[in-house]
């Protein structure tokens, strides 16, 4: 399909129509960075019901099996083996996709999972084409996956040593799982070869005005979109909200919590304690949108870390940036997401201070009583078209390079 521009081959195992952080975040990416490339899409033929995130038709798209049952319950299983020594789309990185054997100027990979890496260092091997890897959290040493066998944790050191060697860019969401990577790697010019940027929303997915239903109209609303599991947990905000309930009464029925996405098993029992019922379900990602633009304050809730240092970056809370809203940050109160808070005017609150999550939602019940308005400026510096322009910047800059060899 000749265009004149230069063509990239884009490696993810994560795509749409899958429904999952990382497959939203190829779909907003490649949406905006064929404005300069022509894109070839190598991802995972994975079964998803989800059908309202659809790829523009000018991107070629080659979806190779995943060898993995269609059921969810015998696949997860299948990868909970795998995953015991392996990353969990091992087998799918083993193929050699059709795309491999076609002209293409650049490689750009993306995880998680590390398996698009693993494909695209192949594919780096046998073209020589320059290749940038993207990492949206870290990955052999995410301090999240300490319970890996020592198989499994070989298996990812040896394999994240490989790319981080082999890759011509390294791009991260953060400055501090950059500097994870620099003092991992000392013998890798990391730095000199790494960019970080940040997730990115777009403002012409998020509806003008929403309408609230009846029964929360002149209500406090309180909004996550998200799932809860592993470590990620709801209990912080609902301590925090039962103390401040406790603390002012009177609001007790001029505040509605609403949880949007899957709330693993283990903690259903909270969210059904919880000082007020709380409406919950599922949701696209473009209705999730939706839900953000009609709250008065979004909820971030990390996971806590070992250090007080959060290294991660979650998407949710750059599309919370782009709806406009209040933000109450129950995050580490050192790293990026907490560092992007406070410099947009938001409220930042350990995940254990629940005395410190309460006076900060006390603050924003007194502000609602006295009328204030729950809308923000919208940061157009984490607009996709702002941030998906520095990584075709970067693309131009190393296929200029290449070129001068």
């Amino acid at each position: 399909m000749p265009t004149g521009k230069p063509t990239v081959a884009v490696i993810s195992y994560h795509a749409p129509p899958v429904l999952n952080a990382e497959s939203i975040l190829v779909w907003k990416t490649l949406k905006v960075l064929r404005t300069w490339f022509h894109l070839r899409l190598v991802t995972a033929s994975v079964p998803s019901a989800d059908t309202t995130l659809s790829l523009p038709d000018d991107i070629e798209v080659e979806r190779l099996p995943t060898w993995m049952p269609s059921a969810y319950k015998p696949r997860r299983a299948l990868e909970k083996m795998i995953g015991r020594f392996a990353d969990e789309a091992w087998l799918w990185a083993k193929q050699a996709p059709a795309s491999m054997n076609l002209p293409v100027d650049l490689l750009y990979s993306r995880s998680q999972p590390g398996a698009s890496h693993l494909l695209a260092l192949r594919w780096k091997l046998r073209t020589g084409r320059p290749w940038i890897a993207q990492f949206s959290d870290p990955w052999a040493h995410n301090p999240y996956h300490a319970g890996r066998t020592s198989r499994r944790k070989a298996f990812d050191e040896a394999n994240e040593r490989a790319v981080v060697a082999k890759a011509d860019a390294l791009i991260f969401p953060t400055k501090e799982i950059l500097e994870q990577y620099v003092h991992l790697y000392p013998h890798v010019p990391v730095a000199d070869k790494s960019l970080v940027l940040p997730h990115h929303f777009m403002p012409e997915l998020y509806p003008e005005r929403v309408e609230r239903p009846a029964e929360i109209a002149d209500k406090l609303l309180f909004a996550y979109l998200g799932d809860f599991y592993g470590q990620r947990s709801p209990e912080p905000f609902l301590a925090g909200l039962e103390e401040a309930l406790t603390a002012r009464p009177d609001m007790r029925q001029r505040v509605a919590v609403e949880f949007y996405g899957n709330v693993e098993s283990k903690f259903e029992p909270l969210v059904a304690r919880a000082p007020i019922p709380i409406r919950k379900g599922r949701v696209s990602y473009l209705d999730s949108l939706a839900r953000m633009r009609q709250a008065d304050v979004l909820v971030l809730i990390d996971a806590p870390s070992a250090t007080g240092r959060n290294p991660f970056l979650a998407s949710k809370l750059i599309d919370y940036l782009g709806a406009g809203r209040k933000i109450l940050g129950i995050t580490d109160v050192e790293g990026t997401a907490a560092d992007i808070l406070r410099a947009e005017g938001h409220p930042v609150v350990s995940p254990r201070d629940v005395d410190g999550i309460a006076s900060a939602m006390v603050a924003l019940m007194d502000a609602y009583q006295r009328g204030e308005s729950f809308s923000v400026p919208v940061p157009l510096a984490y607009s996709s078209e702002e941030v998906v322009g520095k990584l075709a910047a970067q693309m131009e800059r190393l296929l200029g390079e290449t070129h001068m060899k």
